[in-house]
Parts: structure tokens; sequence; C-alpha cells
């Protein structure tokens, strides 16, 4: 007799975490990146992004990737908890575009 877990994970369940792993990396690092770039050039000095190019395009940028790591990010948790790992990354998400915009609008 073999024993096996209650719940196991079947090939396309597996699959398809791998591609939102594989998803929330290519996603996630340019969002970091994009939002280390806008506010940098916000709170940082002015010598360093005279023109506010770095804002500017940073914010847009960071917003559109943002998104795509809020909706491939919860495809790396069990089928069962996805549903509440949506909404926390939608939330992290605003969270985190108000900040930008708002570091956007008053700069």
């Amino acid at each position: 007799m073999t024993s096996r877990s209650a719940d196991p994970m079947t090939r396309g369940e597996a699959i398809t975490r791998i591609i939102g792993l594989v998803l929330a990396v290519f996603f996630g690092i340019p969002f970091v990146a994009l939002v280390w770039v806008a506010l940098s050039s916000r709170f940082g000095s002015a010598s360093a992004d005279p023109h506010g190019y770095g804002l500017i395009f940073g914010t847009v940028l960071a917003l559109g990737t943002g998104l795509l790591l809020a909706v491939a990010l919860p495809l790396v948790l069990p089928r069962a908890r996805r549903g509440s790992a949506y909404l926390w990354c939608m939330l992290g998400y605003l969270a985190v575009a108000a900040v930008l915009v708002v570091s956007l609008l008053t700069a």
C-alpha cells in the first residue's frame, strides 16, 4: 500500500504553479526596479534626475508591470488559496500605486 496525501497536486496544477512562478519573477524584478527608479527620482537629489523622466516613466511603467505581477503572483499558491491571494495582491498593488501616483503628482 502506498500512502498518498489527502490532496495530491495534479500535473496541471504543478504546471500552473511553475508558470505562475516564472511570470512572477519575470514581472516582479522590473516592477521593483521601476518603483526604485521612480521613488529615488522623487526623493533623491535633484542632480540625479533633473528633468524628472525617471519619476514619470518609472511610475507609468511600474503601474503596468505591477498590475501584471498582481495577476500572476497568486498562481504560485495552491488553488484553494488563490481567491484570497488575488485580494491581497490587488490591495498591495493599489497601495503601491497610490504611493507612486501621489509622489508623481506632488513632485
